[in-house]
C-alpha cells in the first residue's frame, strides 16, 4: 500500500488513517458531549468531561485541517464513470458540508468557551489563547450554533454513508466507493 500517493483507484495511507481517526474521534466526541450535558451542572463528573470533550474537540480540529490541507495536495481517486452527474455533484456536495461541519463544530466550541470567560485548555497542559471577550449574551448563540452545526454535520454524515452503502449494495461494482478508503485492499 502506498504511504502518501493515492492510486487511481484507492486513497493513499494518509487520507485512510485521517478518514477513520476522525471517524472514531466523532463517535467519541458525540457520547461524550450527549453524556456531559445530560449531567446536572454541580455533578462531580461533568467539568472532567467538559475538558476531555474540549480537549478532543481541538485535536478533531487540528485534524480536519490536516484533512484539508491533504486534499489539496493529494487529489482523491476519482468518482466511478458509472456514476450519474447528479451523484457525482451530490458527492461532491456531501463532502464539502463534512469538511465545513469538521472545522465549524470545533471552533463554535472554542468561541462557546471564551464567550463564557474562560480559554481552552488542551489536556490540562496547553491553554490556548482567548480569541473574544468575556460576553454573557453570546454564550448561548455560541451554543446554538454549535448544536445546529452538529445536527448539520449528522445529516451529512448520514448521507455520506448513505451513499456509500447505496453504491455498495445497490448499485453496479463498478459503482462501489467503499474499497477505496478501506485500509485492506479488497481480493479482486
Amino acid at each position: 500500500m502506498k504511504t502518501n500517493r493515492i492510486d487511481k483507484q484507492r486513497y493513499g495511507v494518509l487520507a485512510m488513517g485521517l478518514h477513520w481517526v476522525m471517524a472514531l474521534m466523532l463517535i467519541a466526541l458525540v457520547a461524550i458531549g450527549n453524556y456531559m450535558v445530560s449531567l446536572e451542572s454541580g455533578d462531580p463528573n461533568r467539568l472532567p468531561l467538559m475538558g476531555l470533550h474540549k480537549s478532543l474537540g481541538v485535536v478533531f480540529m487540528q485534524l480536519a485541517i490536516a484533512r484539508v490541507i491533504w486534499h489539496r495536495i493529494s487529489r482523491p481517486p476519482k468518482l466511478p464513470q458509472v456514476l450519474a452527474a447528479w451523484e457525482r455533484r451530490l458527492s461532491q456536495t456531501i463532502t464539502l458540508a463534512l469538511y465545513f461541519f469538521m472545522l465549524a463544530i470545533p471552533f463554535s466550541g472554542y468561541l462557546m468557551t471564551n464567550y463564557a470567560g474562560f480559554p481552552v485548555i488542551v489536556f490540562g497542559l496547553v491553554k490556548l489563547p482567548l480569541l473574544v471577550d468575556k460576553d454573557p449574551a453570546l454564550v448561548e448563540v455560541a451554543k446554538q450554533a454549535h448544536l445546529i452545526l452538529v445536527s448539520g454535520l449528522m445529516g451529512a454524515l448520514l448521507a455520506h454513508i448513505a451513499g456509500a452503502i447505496k453504491h455498495r449494495v445497490f448499485d453496479a461494482p463498478e459503482a462501489d466507493v467503499l474499497p477505496r478508503m478501506l485500509p485492506v485492499k479488497p481480493r479482486s
